[in-house]
């Protein structure tokens, strides 16, 4: 049986479409991650700052887009969630969250040390990894295997519409951010583009899962 077509730019009017009813909840979730935006902007985490870093990207991180992966897919599949069951969720999957987090990390950068392609093409065949571990329960091993195989043969398309993603919500915000530096103000473009880039964001995680959706079930229709 031949597997449904996927279009880009038809996911890209779907999550504008059904992203309104999400974006409060996904505003409380991940919230975390505006204030410690701001926070790193206004220079206010001082010395400690390195650590902040760290514990942000390689626990807070996982736990946050754990959330929001496990309320979006919940959501657009009809079987409701709230804020706080999402986070249990994330919770409880949290160590495999964040090994599945490094080892995407270290998978990517050792590709990019290769050379830059191969580097990209490891990141769009693990994109999916993160999704398996929360909504699968999956191991890590499992849930890296699962988005490599989702992937398989739909690089290109992984691809492209992730950078079609990235053009419509980005390319706006850096021309705001450019006209508030034209200015001379650095610090107001900072914090700008940190909330825009955030908002942003929370955008593209619909429009990822909507993805995650569509190559889950091409993969069903092939089988």
């Amino acid at each position: 049986m031949t597997a449904p077509r996927i279009s880009a730019r038809s996911l890209l009017r779907e999550t504008f479409a059904t992203t309104g009813p999400l974006y409060a909840p996904l505003l409380i979730i991940n919230s975390p991650s505006l204030i410690f935006a701001a926070l790193n902007s206004l220079g206010k985490l001082g010395s400690a700052g390195v650590a902040f870093n760290i514990i942000y990207w390689f626990v807070a991180l996982p736990l946050l887009s754990g959330a929001m992966i496990f309320y979006t897919y919940r959501s657009l599949t009809k079987n409701n969630v709230t804020v706080g069951q999402a986070f249990n969720q994330a919770n409880r999957r949290l160590l495999p969250l964040i090994g599945v987090y490094i080892m995407c990390f270290l998978l990517v950068f050792a590709g990019c040390i290769a050379l830059i392609i191969p580097g990209l093409y490891v990141s769009y065949r693990l994109i999916f990894s993160l999704y398996a571990t929360v909504i699968d329960n999956s191991s890590v091993s499992d849930s890296l295997s699962s988005s490599w195989e989702l992937t398989k043969g739909r690089w290109w398309l992984v691809f492209r519409s992730y950078f079609l993603i990235l053009f419509v919500v980005f390319v706006p915000i850096l021309l705001i951010v450019l006209l508030i530096s034209s200015t001379g103000n650095l610090l107001a473009s900072k914090l700008v583009a940190n909330v825009l880039g955030f908002l942003a964001g929370l955008l593209m995680n619909v429009y990822l899962v909507l993805l995650y959706l569509r190559l889950r079930a091409s993969a069903a229709t092939i089988q």
